[in-house]
Order: structure tokens, then sequence, then C-alpha cells
């Protein structure tokens, strides 16, 4: 009877023991989240831990369960976008000069517009945070996706054509005109603008007679 209830006893332990890890789990989460619409709402500077827990109806105590500082949870969130762009550019095949090279970087181009309308607010934010002198040393996007393409860019047109420094540059135009986008800026329609930037960076790739 006595080891019936004491294997009862570790039982209810164990279930109580994964239920609070569960709810830590989502508890955790929710922060993420509430940290995610707070910062694309109000922009880097002017988030405050008060925001965060006030919009994910917690407490400091709480918030400071799973996070450092304000800059601890941000830096988090940027570690996500990053490992989501890392593995979209994964998924780019090289980029060959023919037409199979040209759908391939054109279906990429779709998929980085989509990714970028769920997270921009919150790049804009990574922007705003990376201003000269704010301490939080968050690695750039650009570089962070440029890295990883400048390894799928075969460039065969001359010695001097980096591909590191292609990679970069057509990372950044990528990136520039999404946010154009984003912003209302550019008021293309988005087929048109993918288009424009396929046959840029073909042409800034394999020359202007590629096609």
């Amino acid at each position: 009877m006595t080891q019936n209830v004491a294997t009862h006893d570790v039982a209810a332990q164990a279930s109580s023991v994964q239920e609070i890890g569960e709810r830590g789990k989502a508890t955790r989460q929710r922060i993420i989240d509430s940290g995610m619409e707070v910062f694309s709402r109000n922009g880097f500077h002017s988030t405050r831990v008060d925001d965060i827990v006030k919009h994910a109806r917690t407490s400091h105590g709480t918030f400071y369960l799973y996070f450092d500082s304000k800059d601890d949870l941000f830096k988090q969130l940027v570690g996500e976008v990053s490992a989501a762009f890392a593995t979209l550019t994964e998924s780019l095949p090289p980029i060959r000069n023919n037409a199979d090279g040209r759908d391939s970087l054109r279906s990429w181009m779709i998929a980085f517009v989509d990714k970028y309308k769920s997270y921009g607010p919150l790049i804009r934010c990574w922007t705003d945070a990376e201003e000269p002198g704010n301490g939080t040393g968050i690695p750039s996007l650009l570089d962070t996706v440029a890295e990883d393409l400048a390894a799928l860019v075969r460039a065969r047109r001359t010695k001097s054509f980096d591909p590191a420094i292609a990679s970069l540059v057509i990372t950044a135009m990528v990136e520039r005109m999404n946010y154009l986008l984003e912003n209302g800026q550019l008021t293309e329609p988005t087929d048109r603008v993918i288009d424009v930037l396929v046959a840029t960076t073909m042409d800034a790739l394999w020359g202007p007679g590629h096609r």
C-alpha cells in the first residue's frame, strides 16, 4: 500500500513539473509575441519593458524569469528573423545563366517578399536599433543574408568580380525595394518590382547580354 502511494506521489510530481514546464513555455512565447508586436509598433528606443508586460498581461517578475532585459528579448527576436532569412537563403540553388536559374531566382524573390511582409515592421525596428552608439551589438540583416548568398553566387566574368560584394549589393537592393514597398513609398505592383529585381540581378551577375 505504501509503495502504491509513493508511486502515485512520484507520478503526480512528474505531471506537475510537466504542467509547469508547458505553462512556462506558453508564458515565454506570449512575452515573445508581445515583444514582436510592441517593438514593431513603438520602435526599439521607445519600447519599455512595462509596455511589453502590459501587452503580455504578465508581471515584470515573470518577464525577468525569461529575459535579462529589453535588449535581451530584442536580440532573441532578431535571432528569429535571422534564422528565418538564413533558411530562405539556403533554399536558393546556385544562380546559373539560363532560364532555370532565372526562374529559381524569381521564386526566391517572391519568397523573400512574403517573408519581408511578415517581419517588415521588426526589421525596420532593427534598423532603428542599429544606429551608431546604441550598443545593441546586433549584426546586420544584410550581412547575415549576404554571407549565405555569396556561397551560392557563381560568377565567371572577371577575376575581379567578388561574389561576396556582389551578394551584399544584391541583398541591399532587394531589402531596400521591399522596405519601400512596405512603407508605401513604392506604388508599383509587386510582380513588376520582382521582375525588375530578377532582371537587374541577372544583368549584374552575367551582363546585359545574358537574355
